[in-house]
């Protein structure tokens, strides 16, 4: 008579009195499915072992006076990751760190909730864990040639991702998938697995690989390019010559991380400032000193980047943004552009893109590696930090394409001083840029500095929108203006230029959302060698300190530290791939799962990686909650809108569009803005304005923070309407109503400082507006408009059928 034998597998003892009771050590005992087979031999992974999970600390608490009213965030602390922190002895060593999780990683609630979303039957989980289990603990790792056949050569996990739960989960679950979809497994498997099951998980890994994405791209990989690397610190002058190239070109572009950026660079080209390489510069000029990329400072009557344009040096260029083209000629050759939005698989001559170190941010990094794979120039420029040289090495040996590397060094030195301000605002000099990371704590700071110092200030910060910074960094550069000093967020550390003769820290940590995390030390390479541009305050150089004593030893330390290279470059799925890969998920499953896919299922070679969103939680909720029920392309579109997932007022305007959207298909501006108090304040302020009334300072910062929540709104809406401009149609409202946003925005910050001449700034804006240049918001060729005519008829069709539908149900 034959008896089954019953097999159990124990977890790890999690030793947390906050978790008692919990699901996880409710189920820390799992049932392995009867076996007729004989027992596997034991190893010494079979010892029980007690693994301790950090605590998160989120009491941090600082000695130091705080300037504004304590931050109001629903976020008091992030729940740790299960995996965080572990506990081996060799950093470098991924198969320990791997064996030390892998038996908590199999019981994670998590865990197995993804395993379903991906297909994976509930019967069958069990088997599939359990005997993933086994053959890691027979010493599946430590089999050269069973490593080699699973390619474990990408599942390497590099010194700081060794305490990443986050990173030690995707790479134990892309092993988990490289494993159960390898036909030597899936053979072994066979006996106690359906085929069913295992066609599932071999079907979802080969459609979802993503193990060669140059090939993506045949125009690219048709040709040898050479790829010119600018690298140094800032201000070093690393861009000068990549501009000036492109002015020489036949065809080319200029890709950007800022709107910002690109908006000069097209107005540079056009109005023929920058003079092209394979030209001599005519004399009697001034050079250009209010650029905000990376140029070289020039000195003499003939410079290469001129304040005043010359006709010789014009070259037609057209501008796409993301909310926006601008179109100066229809025969344009060269187009300014932020990265998203560049040309690929188009020939061209020479292209730059600029800020290359992003390539490894995990929010748009993707963008710089779709650039550097994707765009067909004879001579690719690619301008940015040393740190981005490993890694681009490394993807060309993908490409084959030529690499010459220039290296520049900072332009003016950079000093750390000896002191600290220590605490004493009243120390704060012409020239300061005083930088802190809270919205309220830059307004408070700013208060104080003027209070001790009699010195008006500028600001910047990230929820300001682009040209309204810019209007600060224009204020704070003019030694007119009577502002002497800018408190800034980390908003100055990329696409503007300051004339700072020193960087003074508040404090050299950042809210992150959960809690209070230190700045790493290439953000505060970025953010103190803003400071010395042009030496325009006397003696060249600049000079970077800290208000407090504490944190001067740390901000030494930064300074003094070679650049950590970068290791990996961002990859994004394509939604094509998205659309593939949807087909396979169960119907019913929810939007995570497809999200999740690229991170913990695809087989993705060194040195790209998958991005997987940082605020996926929220975005889930709102996609799965509000738009359950709209087609793929639109849920994509939502993932990638520019919108903040964390603010409620941010989603309250998104779950607007969203509503109107799938019931109207035509989305009405003012119905979005309805949501809202944000026309009465923008008509409340203008009243202000055409009144000559001074409000108190408590209702200036309320319309403040109202109007950023407004022009963001717009600048959603018009991002939307980019990409679907029958259902986002009023664009041109939304751009007269953003232009009135921002004037009423630079208003207020004028009189928060008391500044209430407004003529000298009307007169300056009057100005600027006549140098504008000419330009049309779309191509206007007969092809397009014919295209379009099509496409609004269909587009008629579907919204007159949405409208009897409603109708109908009404």
């Amino acid at each position: 008579m034959f008896f089954a034998r019953c097999r159990f597998s124990l977890s790890h003892t999690l030793s947390s009195s906050s978790s008692t009771g919990s699901w996880l050590e409710a189920s820390q005992v799992y049932l392995r499915r009867f076996r007729s087979s004989s027992p596997r031999k034991k190893t010494s992974h079979d010892k029980s072992r007690s693994l301790k999970l950090s605590h998160y600390d989120t009491t941090r608490q600082r000695s130091r006076p705080d300037f504004s009213r304590p931050r109001r965030t629903t976020f008091v602390g992030k729940k740790p990751h299960e995996l965080d922190d572990v506990a081996v002895s060799n950093a470098n060593d991924a198969i320990l760190a791997i064996e030390t999780k892998v038996d908590q990683w199999a019981l994670l609630p998590h865990v197995q909730r993804r395993m379903l979303s991906f297909g994976i039957p509930r019967r069958d989980l069990a088997e599939l864990l359990g005997s993933f289990l086994d053959d890691v603990r027979d010493g599946m790792l430590s089999n050269e040639q069973r490593l080699a056949e699973l390619g474990f050569g990408r599942f390497m996990l590099s010194p700081a991702e060794m305490s990443s739960g986050q990173r030690v989960d995707q790479v134990i679950s892309q092993l988990f998938f490289a494993w159960a979809s390898h036909p030597t497994t899936q053979n072994t498997l066979r006996e106690h697995v359906p085929t069913s099951t295992l066609n599932v998980i071999s079907r979802l890994c080969k459609i979802a690989d993503l193990s060669f994405p140059a090939d993506l791209f045949p125009v690219s990989r048709s040709m040898r390019r050479k790829i010119i690397m600018h690298v140094g610190p800032t201000n070093s002058g690393k861009t000068h010559m990549a501009l000036r190239a492109l002015a020489a070109a036949k065809s080319g572009l200029y890709a950007g991380p800022l709107r910002l950026l690109a908006h000069e660079i097209w107005e540079r080209l056009n109005k023929g400032q920058i003079v092209p390489l394979d030209m001599f510069p005519e004399g009697h000029a001034e050079p250009d000193t209010t650029i905000n990329t990376d140029i070289v400072e020039e000195t003499g009557t003939k410079p290469t980047l001129r304040k005043q344009g010359n006709s010789k040096y014009i070259r037609q260029c057209n501008l796409r943004t993301g909310e926006e083209f601008r179109v100066v000629s229809d025969s344009a050759s060269l187009l300014s552009c932020t990265v998203e939005m560049a040309a690929l698989d188009t020939p061209l001559d020479v292209a730059v893109v600029d800020e290359i170190q992003m390539i490894a941010d995990p929010a748009r990094g993707s963008a710089w590696t779709v650039a550097v794979l994707g765009i067909a120039a004879r001579e690719l420029h690619l301008c940015g930090e040393e740190a981005a040289v490993p890694v681009v090495e490394e993807i060309l040996k993908h490409t084959g394409d030529e690499l010459v590397v220039n290296r520049y060094e900072r332009l003016t030195p950079l000093v750390v001083e000896n002191e600290s301000l220590y605490g004493d605002l009243s120390q704060v000099q012409k020239g300061d840029c005083v930088v802190t990371f809270s919205r309220n704590n830059i307004f408070a700071l700013k208060k104080r500095v003027e209070e001790s110092t009699g010195l008006l200030c500028a600001v910047a910060y990230g929820k300001l929108p682009p040209e309204i910074r810019s209007e600060q960094a224009a204020l704070f550069n003019d030694p007119n203006s009577g502002y002497d000093v800018i408190v800034a967020s980390d908003a100055i550390g990329m696409g503007l230029n300051l004339k700072i003769k020193r960087v003074v820290f508040e404090v050299l940590t950042k809210f992150d959302g959960y809690v209070e995390r230190p700045l790493s030390v290439s953000q505060i390479k970025q953010i103190a060698g803003r400071a010395g541009r042009y030496g325009l305050h006397g003696e060249p150089g600049g000079f970077v300190t800290t208000l407090y004593s504490e944190d001067l030893p740390r901000l030494k330390s930064a300074l003094s530290t070679p650049p950590e290279p970068l290791t990996y470059a961002i990859i994004d799925p394509s939604e094509s791939w998205m659309e593939d890969v949807a087909q396979i998920l169960h119907p019913e499953s929810s939007i995570q799962a497809l999200f999740e896919v690229p991170s913990y299922v695809s087989k993705v070679r060194p040195p790209f990686r998958a991005a997987l969103p940082s605020k996926l939680e929220d975005m889930v909720k709102f996609i799965d909650t509000r738009a359950r029920d709209m087609l793929l392309a639109d849920k994509l579109m939502l993932k990638n809108c520019p919108t903040s997932w964390r603010e409620p007022s941010a989603l309250d305007i998104l779950a607007q569009i969203t509503r109107l959207y799938k019931r109207e298909v035509q989305v009405d501006l003012n119905a979005v803005l309805a949501v809202a108090p944000l026309m009465s304040t923008l008509e409340g302020v203008e009243k202000w304005i055409s009144e000559g009334a001074i409000p108190a300072p408590e209702k200036l910062k309320k319309a403040l923070r109202v109007l950023e929540d407004m022009h963001k709104t717009l600048v959603l809406y018009l991002w939307l309407g980019f990409r679907n401009y029958m259902a986002f149609h009023q664009a041109e409202e939304a751009h007269t109503l953003k232009g009135r946003v921002e004037k009423a925005l630079d208003w207020c910050l004028r009189q928060v400082s008391g500044q209430h001449d407004d003529d000298t700034f009307e007169k300056a804006k009057q100005a600027k507006a006549a140098a504008e240049l000419e330009y049309h918001q779309k191509r206007r060729t007969k092809e397009v408009r014919d295209a379009e005519v099509r496409k609004g008829v269909v587009f008629a069709e579907v919204v007159a059928a949405a409208r009897r539908a409603s109708s109908r149900h009404g």
